[in-house]
């Protein structure tokens, strides 16, 4: 049980801005407990955001246009930007041109530069239209809120799994050194097999929530495929990356398929 504690603790202190001023143990098993905790710290995430929304929803006048943008702010309030600025360094790494090792240089950079700021600018545009439109549509229901993040995290632990570190140092590279590979693959099974038997139930057993696990199949092996050959591997950037692109990816398929 205090290990089960000690990954919740590590989860909500290395991806979320809740203060956690502890000294946790660094373990094997409690770093692979803090990916295994991931998707459900995502969930908690959303389900934070939809008592927001639906608050709002019933007890003021506000317009999609309000209702978009909170989701948006909201999130981004939750990690601190900290996937956010993991895009805006894969923008500035992949729009540079340059060859695979300088690409690596400018994902270490502290730095932003301009085509960085333009990723992050369409992403968050994207993700705002659609967003706006699934409220304007009248498609948007509180479930999807929790399940994006959700989803999102389960494919970002498959993606971390499937590929070696770019760098042989910095974060990733050491939890990656010290995951249980078999346990957090089982972890992730089972937690992607029991998220998606509620969301079926909510769902009145819609295919919908199939789609979505089909279409974060697909995406997870397009950027997979689009890291190896631009990066050689995985970082701590892309893994945040990961997250930011699988969301407008299941946010698009949510509108265009609910």
């Amino acid at each position: 049980m205090k290990t089960i504690w000690h990954s919740l603790l590590l989860a909500f202190q290395f991806f979320t801005v809740l203060p956690v001023h502890k000294e946790l143990p660094l373990t094997r098993t409690t770093i692979t407990g803090m990916f295994v905790c991931l998707p459900w710290i995502g969930a908690l995430m959303g389900t934070t955001v939809a008592a927001i929304l639906y608050s709002m929803t019933q007890w003021t006048t506000s317009s999609e246009v309000m209702l978009a943008f909170i989701v948006l702010g909201l999130f981004a309030l939750w990690t601190g930007g900290l996937h956010l600025d993991g895009f805006i360094d894969m923008g500035d790494a992949y729009f540079s041109y340059r060859d695979r090792e300088k690409r690596l240089e400018i994902l270490d950079d502290p730095r932003v530069g301009a085509f960085g700021v333009l990723s992050v600018l369409f992403l968050l545009m994207g993700k705002f239209v659609i967003l706006h439109e699934l409220f304007v549509q009248q498609k948007f229901v509180l479930w999807m809120v929790i399940v994006v993040p959700f989803l999102t995290r389960v494919g970002m632990s498959f993606y971390f799994l499937s590929l070696k570190c770019a760098k042989e140092k910095g974060l990733a590279y050491y939890f990656r050194s010290h995951i249980d590979a078999a346990h957090l693959n089982i972890g992730m099974l089972l937690s992607l097999v029991l998220g998606l038997a509620v969301l079926l139930a909510v769902t009145q057993f819609s295919m919908l929530p199939v789609i979505l696990v089909i279409v974060l199949g697909i995406a997870l092996v397009l950027f997979r495929q689009f890291t190896l050959r631009n990066f050689g591997g995985v970082s701590g950037d892309l893994l945040g990356a990961s997250i930011e692109g699988m969301e407008v990816v299941l946010w698009g398929t949510l509108l265009l398929c609910a």
